[in-house]
This record gives structure tokens, sequence and C-alpha cells, in this order.
């Protein structure tokens, strides 16, 4: 039940009320990849942006696929609708957060818009081991893609 309240506010763009009722289905299954992607979202919308940090890193490491090729429609992914409200930000004037945040939030829609941001917020949080890891599993799911991509084309 929680799980479906919570997909509701989620689609609602409600995210302070999904992350009230997807949190306690996430603890319950720790491995629901559905619910920690939505949640990694919430938290980002919410101002939680190191528990979003946590589960994004978590999820990168496990299945880098579930992100990065989520579909935007299917799986309501709202990145685009946030990606536009970011295009108004004076592109110098980024901060170190901001950084972080659009690391995660551009892996949904663009894997190499991604790591612009995610080069940036390694070295604004150098001490983030994680970060660095999961930076490093981004660039070779870009290289093993595009390599893929090639291979198939042929």
């Amino acid at each position: 039940m929680s799980e479906m309240l919570g997909n509701q506010y989620f689609m609602a763009r409600n995210y302070k009320e999904a992350v009230r009722e997807l949190e306690p289905v996430y603890l319950k299954n720790l491995e629901n990849k559905h619910v920690i992607r939505k949640l990694i979202l919430a938290y980002l919308q919410t101002g939680k942006l190191f528990k979003s940090l946590e589960l994004f890193i978590e999820l990168v490491k496990e299945d880098i696929n579930f992100i990065a090729t989520a579909d935007p429609i299917f799986d309501d992914c709202p990145c685009s609708e946030i990606i536009n409200q970011l295009e108004t930000l004076p592109k110098d004037q980024l901060s170190p957060d901001t950084n972080l945040y659009c690391g995660i939030l551009w892996l949904y829609c663009d894997p190499k818009v991604s790591i612009k941001f995610l080069k940036k917020a390694v070295i604004d949080f150098p001490e983030n081991v994680g970060l660095k890891n999961t930076l490093e599993i981004i660039k070779e799911f870009i290289k093993t893609s595009s390599h893929h991509n090639i291979s198939n084309s042929n």
C-alpha cells in the first residue's frame, strides 16, 4: 500500500510525501530498485542531497543500467522537467552542491552530461571515495555502451 501511495505522490511531484511513503518500503526491502530510483530523485527534490547521493552510489554500483536506461515515460522520470528548471542557473555560478545534484540527476537522462558535473563534484568532495568510484563506473558504462552501439550497427 505504501509503495503505491508513494508512487502516486511521486507522479504528482509531491516529493515530501513520496519520501514519507517510500522510505519505509525501502527499509523493508533494501533491494527494491524501483523504490530506490524514485527515492534518489525525491531526496534531491526535498533537499536531502547526501541521502540521495548515498542511494545513488549504491544503485550505480549494483546496476547502473537501471538508472541510465530509465524510460522517462514508463518510469515516470521527472528529470526533463527538473532539468528545464535548472537551465536558468548561471553556468559559472554552480555551487559544489549544485554540481553533485546535477551529476545525479543527469545520469537519468544523459550519462555524458552527468560525468561533466560529477567530475566537478569529485573535486569539490575529494574525501568521498564512493563518488570517485561512481564516476569511474559511469565512464566505463559510457565506453562499453558506445562500443556495443558501434558493434551492433555493423
